[in-house]
């Protein structure tokens, strides 16, 4: 049985019975390495979750679900100052390194949870004010959330349905985290549509969309299915209470191209749970050499970009 790492006040209470063994079978097949999780930690609630940011009130209890490193997690924190937030994800080892970025908010770290450049007089309140507020856990969101009916006024969850295969996996998960939503809480989620590189001409945008959705067990990003998910699981879509957005992430300057190209090629390493996820799916070795080839090529290009389209949906029970 999985417990809070740091006492969160208001936090909803652990369902009895309810295992959260991390080591239990998933179908998350990205791994935990470095390549990964300097990924994941790239994401902020300035980058990932400004659409729900409108929404927060300052009272808000909210779960953030497969929070990966936790940096989107504390940056949720700050918008609620008199509620608090958890973080779960089904990997001890990730939720130890959530942990310890709560360790050092406001200590040793310059950037808050939202990306941005604290002052020392920021930091030394974002200590004060965030450990008591946010906790983190290991849950694993298929196998059920260890807490109660309506424990939470939101729910959020970033990138997480992409590791979900369809047609079965994706709503148990969604019902799953409905269920933990209040009525009239609000459940907001943001999971990629599409992939573009560009020039076009090294056809990295067929290369990587066709190989990360096998690796991923699927047959396109879970952004296009979502909105149909919502009304599946419950959601009036008719009475307005879905609300369909898109957001975008791009790379274009050459050292944040080259930091998207090294991030993949590092995924794509001997060893790396990426490639054999890759390899699994019927990729061969000749077609990922000639993705990291022409990955290096995109990245030296002069003016070449690379932009996603993400589904961001805010929906309310």
């Amino acid at each position: 049985m999985a417990t809070s790492l740091y006492p969160t006040h208001g936090a909803p209470e652990l369902r009895p019975g309810i295992s959260t063994n991390s080591s239990s079978k998933t179908n998350y097949t990205q791994g935990h390495s470095r390549a990964v999780t300097s990924g994941h930690a790239s994401r902020t609630i300035n980058s990932d979750a400004a659409f729900l940011v409108p929404y927060l009130k300052p009272t808000d209890r909210i779960l953030d679900v497969g929070c990966g490193p936790g940096t989107i997690t504390v940056g949720l924190a700050a918008h609620v100052p008199s509620g608090s937030v958890v973080g779960v994800d089904l990997s001890a080892d990730i939720i130890a390194m959530a942990t310890a970025l709560l360790l050092d908010a406001g200590t040793d770290k310059k950037k808050d949870g939202n990306g941005e450049e604290k002052s020392e007089e920021g930091k030394e309140k974002a200590a004060t004010d965030l450990k008591p507020r946010v906790s983190f856990q290991v849950s694993n969101v298929l196998q059920g959330l260890p807490f109660e009916d309506a424990s939470f006024d939101v729910v959020y969850a970033s990138q997480l349905f992409a590791h979900m295969p369809p047609p079965n996996l994706p709503a148990r998960a969604l019902a799953e985290m409905r269920r933990v939503l209040r009525p009239g809480g609000i459940l907001a989620t943001r999971d990629a549509a599409a992939q573009h590189f560009f020039p076009r001409a090294l056809g990295l945008e067929t290369l990587l969309s066709r190989n990360m959705v096998c690796g991923f067990g699927r047959e396109d990003w879970a952004g296009p299915e979502m909105p149909a998910l919502y009304r599946a699981v419950g959601f009036d879509a008719d009475g307005g209470k879905v609300r369909v957005g898109c957001g975008t992430t791009c790379y274009a300057d050459p050292e944040s191209r080259r930091w998207r190209a090294d991030g993949l090629i590092g995924r794509l390493a001997e060893g790396e749970a990426v490639r054999e996820s890759w390899i699994r799916n019927g990729v061969s070795e000749d077609e990922i050499e000639t993705f990291v080839a022409r990955l290096r090529e995109w990245a030296g290009t002069p003016d070449a970009w690379y932009g996603v389209l993400q589904t961001e949906i805010i929906a309310w029970k």
